[in-house]
C-alpha cells in the first residue's frame, strides 16, 4: 500500500514537472471560443449600401482622460484607422451576438467576406476623420485607440528610528486600450453628419 502511494506521488510530481504537459494545460486553460453569426451574409446588399452617394460623415476620435491623472483633458486618436460598416441583418446578428456572448474566453467575429465590406479612413493629427460620398442609411463606425496617461503615487523612501515613514511623489505612466464605436444614420442626400467617436 505504501509503495502504491509513493508511486502515485512520484507520478504526479513527474507530470507536474513535465514542461510539455504543463504547456498543454496552460494552452487548454487559455483557449478561446470563436463564434460567428448564423445569419447568412448578403454581399450584394452590403455593396449597394456602400455605393457612392452625396453625403458625408465627419468625426473626431478621442477619449477623455481619467480625473486621477495629472492632466484632465481629451486624448485625440492621431493616425488611427477608423472602419465604417453598413448596418444590415448580418451586421446586427454579429453585434447582438458580441454584446451577449463576448468575454475574456469568447471572441465573436464576422466572416472574412463581411469584414471586407467596409470603408476605411485614417484620422489626422487631431483625431479627425471623414467618409465622403455616402448614401443615406445606417452605419457603424469603429476604431481602436490607446491612451497613455501620467499619474503620481506616494512611495516610501525611508523611515526613522521611531518608525515614521518618509514618502515622495513618483510619476508613472499607464496605457489603456479602448474600442470606440458608434451607430450613425444619414437620413437624406447631401447631409453632413458630425460624430464624436469617444
Amino acid at each position: 500500500m505504501r509503495k502504491t502511494i509513493i508511486y502515485i506521488f512520484v507520478l504526479l510530481l513527474t507530470l507536474s514537472c513535465n514542461p510539455v504537459k504543463n504547456a498543454d494545460r496552460i494552452a487548454q486553460k487559455n483557449q478561446k471560443t470563436i463564434l460567428y453569426p448564423e445569419v447568412p451574409f448578403n454581399k450584394e446588399l452590403a455593396k449597394s449600401q456602400l455605393a457612392i452617394g452625396t453625403s458625408t460623415i465627419r468625426g473626431v476620435l478621442y477619449k477623455s482622460t481619467n480625473k486621477l491623472s495629472i492632466t484632465n483633458a481629451k486624448a485625440y486618436g492621431a493616425n488611427v484607422k477608423v472602419d465604417l460598416f453598413p448596418v444590415n441583418d448580418y451586421f446586427m446578428a454579429w453585434y447582438n451576438l458580441r454584446e451577449k456572448r463576448e468575454n475574456k474566453k469568447t471572441n465573436v467575429y464576422m466572416s472574412d467576406e463581411a469584414f471586407s465590406m467596409r470603408i476605411e479612413a485614417t484620422t489626422d493629427g487631431y483625431g479627425r476623420f471623414e467618409f465622403k460620398e455616402m448614401k443615406p442609411g445606417k452605419y457603424f463606425i469603429q476604431a481602436f485607440m490607446s491612451v497613455t496617461q501620467a499619474y503620481t503615487r506616494d512611495v516610501v523612501v525611508g523611515s526613522n528610528s521611531y518608525g515614521t515613514q518618509f514618502y515622495q511623489k513618483e510619476r508613472y505612466n499607464k496605457t489603456n486600450y479602448h474600442r470606440n464605436e458608434k451607430f450613425v444614420e444619414i437620413t437624406k442626400d447631401g447631409e453632413i453628419v458630425e460624430v464624436k467617436l469617444n
